[in-house]
């Protein structure tokens, strides 16, 4: 039984961890950019934010819930970021990898800072923990913070591998796209955006219809 708890925490992470957002972006570009190894860093520090998210959600669902319905311009900025990086990626991010320019895209020189504030700085994620740790405590099994602490400890484990593997894949994906042609890269760069767009999309219906 107690083996679950890490398997649901792998499963749950990995599900919430597969739609592109900027901490997958911010992985397959270095992957792309730079090597593998340094997306990982990126990865490592993202699954920290995650597990600290998790906790936050774990103790304080409630009052996180409260807290986004009386402040929803922080949903109106999310989706206002997510649509322009998706314009940003399908319009001027194309045109820039046509051209032929040798110059190296510098990307912060800290990649665990900029997995963890990627990670840790999105309100969206948070309410996902929320839902997710609520159908879990529904359907599954008791997850609250009186669960014994080996419990505890193997749930969070488990977020963290679940993060780490799926954001993995995407660095091993951007990796094999890095040593195709441009027009990989161009394709690539579209599927970005048009994630991103979608997502911001469906983020205004939500907030309109909620």
């Amino acid at each position: 039984m107690t083996l679950l708890y890490l398997l649901f925490g792998i499963f749950i992470a990995a599900i919430g961890a597969l739609p592109l957002g900027a901490v997958n972006i911010a992985v397959i570009n270095t992957s792309i950019k730079q090597n593998i190894r340094k997306a990982l860093y990126i990865a490592f520090a993202a699954g920290i934010g995650e597990v600290v998210l998790a906790f936050f959600a774990l103790h304080c669902s409630m009052e996180l819930s409260d807290f986004f319905l009386a402040n929803q311009w922080i949903q109106i900025i999310f989706i206002f970021v997510f649509f322009s990086l998706g314009l940003y990626f399908l319009i001027f991010k194309t045109k820039a990898n046509t051209k032929n320019n040798t110059r190296k895209t510098k990307i912060p020189s800290s990649k665990f800072l900029t997995g963890f504030s990627l990670s840790i700085l999105n309100p969206p994620v948070i309410i996902y923990w929320i839902l997710a740790i609520s159908l879990v405590n529904k359907y599954i099994f008791e997850l609250t913070a009186q669960n014994p602490l080996t419990s505890l400890l193997l749930f969070f484990f488990g977020i963290y591998l679940g993060k780490i593997g799926t954001l993995y894949f995407y660095g091993r994906w951007g990796n094999k796209m890095s040593k195709k042609s441009e027009d990989s890269r161009n394709r690539l760069s579209k599927i970005i955006g048009i994630a991103l767009v979608t997502i911001s999309i469906f983020q205004s219906i939500n907030f309109l219809i909620g």
